[in-house]
């Protein structure tokens, strides 16, 4: 793909929208759009943190090491923006994003001439920062459920979530086709694989939703927050 028409990639994202023909030449110029495949690293922790990522195609994972494991802070589809802490004062990243497709595409855009655009230009500023607002909300959200609910709750959250945003109509049902194993669900929502494999085997034993390795059927989205309790 012509790395020189990055930006004319994203034009009818609103976030891109805002900008005149000066600040689309001055974003475009460093731009490039960068192909990976699954598992490969985009970036980790101890690097320059000096590129902001707007994703086209796949699905990348953004984690921390803990404990010899990772720790899923979010994952980031289609339209969605990923490292953009080098536009609040990070110089090195602090965490690591990976692709979780096999044709993972994204633009990356120089954090400079992004921060460049924020200083003139109060509407794209401004849009950049209820992102990034909204992600904060989300962290906080994620926090504030591991503390106050049990695991078999945030599960079963998470996956009504995950049908409200990601789902399809099929009749009466919702259909979610997906590329997380039980292990990305279970790092998402503070839990274990065990607990993940345990509660999806039991709804689906309640004719809850029927699930394989690639999709979820919802039997019926609006009853699953009753398997709460």
């Amino acid at each position: 793909m012509d790395q020189n028409n990055a930006i004319y990639l994203l034009e009818n994202s609103p976030l891109f929208a805002v900008l005149s023909a000066e600040e689309k030449a001055l974003l475009n110029r460093g731009a490039m759009v960068q192909t990976y495949g699954k598992h490969a690293v985009l970036y980790k922790p101890g690097q320059n943190a000096d590129k902001v990522y707007f994703m086209l195609k796949g699905v990348v994972k953004v984690a921390v090491h803990a404990e010899k494991k990772d720790i899923i802070k979010y994952v980031v589809r289609p339209g969605g923006l990923f490292g953009e802490s080098c536009l609040t004062g990070d110089t090195l990243r602090r965490d690591f994003a990976y692709a979780m497709d096999d044709q993972l595409e994204v633009i990356e855009f120089q954090a400079e001439a992004v921060l460049t655009i924020m200083r003139t230009n109060f509407a794209f500023a401004q849009s950049l920062l209820y992102f990034i607002g909204e992600r904060l909300r989300y962290t906080e959200s994620q926090l504030e459920n591991v503390v106050l609910k049990d695991s078999r709750s945030r599960i079963v959250e998470f996956l009504h979530q995950m049908g409200n945003e990601q789902g399809r109509k099929v009749g009466y049902e919702t259909l979610v086709k997906h590329n997380m194993t039980h292990q990305d669900i279970a790092d998402l929502t503070g839990t274990s694989r065990q607990m993940v494999t345990a509660v999806l085997n039991q709804l689906k034993r309640s004719n809850i939703l029927y699930f394989n390795r690639k999709k979820i059927l919802f039997r019926d989205l609006n009853a699953l927050p009753a398997a709460i309790g």
